[in-house]
């Protein structure tokens, strides 16, 4: 199976997914975790943390899969250029 995807599309959506990680950290900061009183006030500090976990973790993962894809890409564009016979060079049959 052939997937053709190029180069620049996959630094394209390596950009997204650091965007998004970025955007995922914001989520997880933006819980204000100033404490509330009462009976609900373990619930929201549980909860406040819950996300602002869930936000660091989804911001990590998606940083790691945008290197991943711009790695892919620097892979595929060294590949290609291998793949060419050296200039002044014939190529053999």
């Amino acid at each position: 199976m052939a997937i053709e995807v190029l180069p620049v599309q996959l630094y394209a959506l390596a950009g997204v997914l650091d965007g998004a990680s970025v955007r995922a950290a914001q989520a997880g900061a933006a819980v204000d975790p100033a404490p509330v009183g009462g009976p609900l006030c373990a619930a929201v500090q549980g909860f406040t943390e819950t996300v602002h976990t869930a936000g660091s973790c989804l911001a990590g993962e998606l940083s790691w899969l945008g290197g991943a894809v711009a790695a892919a890409a620097d892979s595929w564009l060294h590949l290609d250029g291998s793949l060419l016979p050296a200039r002044g060079h014939g190529v053999a049959e």
